[in-house]
């Protein structure tokens, strides 16, 4: 205890005589890195000048102090082994919205891989294993994981002041938050704390939120490009009703204006993000996917799913199986700087029903094999036995960017990076103006 204490007194001396306080002014935030130190004696024989105030507490051992760091700056995890050459080289990943739907079942999924977590919420959860499932909590699959699991909680995303530092160390980012309207209070399905608050007659209501998709996530990704955070992967829509600068088109908002107002958001967030990481280092990159409806169903795997490029065809997916896509582009190097929807082929609906089939038509493919897939032609009656038990083969309603297989990782590796279009202002019509 004496040594410790003395090499408190001795690191913190040499802090404060050297320049570890400047400022390394990288997107208007301090970014201050330390060369890789393993163990207290090698620490000992390097200086201090390349030292942060954040990152020597990583240096100094825990029993000194334990009660007087921030919570938010320390995250101490067990050595759990990782297979990087299974699961890549990322060991820590922060998760916001953790307490949602979508986002319990990527913390789940990333604690499967065997990835840290950080999770971060609005509200205070407790972490808990599904038979203790109740209000506010966090249900992982097994609780010894939950000392693998940090809590950051009373993060608002539109308050940039809450994310202060909340990144540090992290090695990717997936944004699974979200507005929300005045919603009656569930739980995690699967659950049985979740059947029993179905049947509440007295409904708590959650509190709302609003501007997540768009301020909100620009501000997640400002702070992720701050701290070196290699990847943000955020959960976004497909919001095929929902194009923005077609209001007038009829189908196009059949749900009226309001229910596409979050899609707007998400439709501005996502094209301020790529902007953002267009003038990023290049090392740090983000990928935007495009979920369809989401289910509470059953994982069905790679070989079920299917990705698209251009908001052509929108399709359900449960949320385990996004999930998994979603901690497959966090590791994988060739998701970055993607875009691409993600839904079950045998799903698939047109966005627009004349242009799917005028493309079928361009491709040489009939109407039946546009509707049913491969295997159907013109010539042949068409029953509705034949159609229930004849597996789907190909794709249905093609537009020439579906991407499929087995493995998620080799499907990510075949979609096409984001290309950044200036606009030239030289296009600009008179009836652009409003």
């Amino acid at each position: 205890m004496v040594n410790n204490i003395l090499f408190l007194i001795l690191a913190s001396g040499n802090i404060l005589l050297s320049n570890s306080f400047n400022y390394y002014n990288t997107y208007n935030t301090r970014i201050l890195k330390y060369n890789n130190v393993n163990n207290v004696n090698n620490f000992k024989m390097r200086f201090m000048n390349d030292i942060s105030r954040r990152n020597v507490l990583e240096l100094i051992p825990r029993t000194v102090f334990p009660a007087i760091i921030h919570p938010k700056y320390v995250f101490a995890y067990p050595n759990k082994p990782v297979n990087l050459k299974d699961k890549g080289d990322i060991k820590k990943v922060a998760v916001f919205g953790a307490s949602g739907y979508t986002g319990g079942d990527t913390v789940r999924t990333l604690l499967n891989n065997n990835i840290n977590v950080v999770a971060i919420t609005r509200r205070t959860v407790e972490i808990v294993d599904r038979i203790n499932a109740a209000r506010d909590t966090l249900v992982i699959d097994d609780i010894k994981d939950k000392e693998m699991v940090k809590k950051i909680s009373g993060v608002d995303v539109v308050n940039p002041e809450s994310l202060d530092g909340i990144l540090y160390g992290c090695d990717a980012v997936i944004f699974c938050a979200a507005s929300r309207p005045a919603v009656k209070i569930t739980g995690t399905p699967g659950t049985e704390a979740y059947d029993k608050m179905l049947n509440i007659t007295k409904e708590e209501i959650a509190q709302p939120s609003s501007d997540v998709e768009d301020i909100g996530l620009v501000n997640v990704a400002k702070e992720a490009i701050s701290a070196k955070v290699k990847r943000l992967v955020i959960v976004s829509s497909i919001c095929a009703k929902c194009q923005l600068g077609k209001e007038n088109y009829g189908e196009t908002i059949d749900r009226g204006f309001a229910s596409c107002d979050s899609c707007y958001k998400k439709q501005t967030g996502e094209e301020r993000v790529r902007i953002l990481y267009k003038n990023a280092p290049s090392d740090l990159s983000y990928t935007i996917i495009r979920p369809g409806m989401l289910s509470p169903g059953e994982r069905r795997g790679a070989k079920e799913v299917e990705f698209n490029q251009g908001v052509s065809k929108s399709g359900i997916i449960s949320r385990i199986d996004l999930a998994d896509i979603l901690v497959e582009a966090a590791k994988t190097e060739s998701a970055a700087q993607k875009t691409f929807e993600v839904y079950y082929k045998d799903t698939a609906q047109p966005v627009d029903m004349y242009k799917s089939l005028q493309t079928c038509k361009e491709m040489g493919k009939s109407v039946k094999e546009c509707f049913f897939g491969e295997g159907f032609n013109n010539t042949e009656p068409l029953s509705i036995e034949k159609m229930l038990n004849t597996t789907i083969k190909g794709t249905i309603f093609p537009s020439g960017n579906e991407v499929s297989g087995d493995n998620y990782e080799k499907m990510l590796n075949l979609l096409k990076k984001d290309v950044y279009e200036d606009y030239d202002i030289n296009l600009l019509m008179s009836k652009d103006i409003i």
